[in-house]
């Protein structure tokens, strides 16, 4: 079973600058419409960012799919 690469809108926007706090709330409110369903879940109120999801479903958007 593959462990997977779990952070939180915090801790994704400090590891990874170029996407802000606000923005990954707005890509997470918007999730459905934009592709990134996949990339994020909720236990309770808690909001996690599965990093490898992410990071597909961008390269997917841009057409970059492997």
């Amino acid at each position: 079973m593959k462990i997977r690469n779990l952070s939180t809108i915090n801790g994704f926007s400090g590891k990874h600058p170029a996407f802000s706090k606000a923005s990954l709330r707005n890509i997470r409110f918007y999730q459905k419409e934009n592709g990134f369903s996949d990339a994020f879940m909720t236990l309770g109120r808690k909001v996690f960012i599965d990093e490898d999801k992410f990071f597909e479903c961008l390269d997917k958007i841009n057409g970059r799919a492997s």
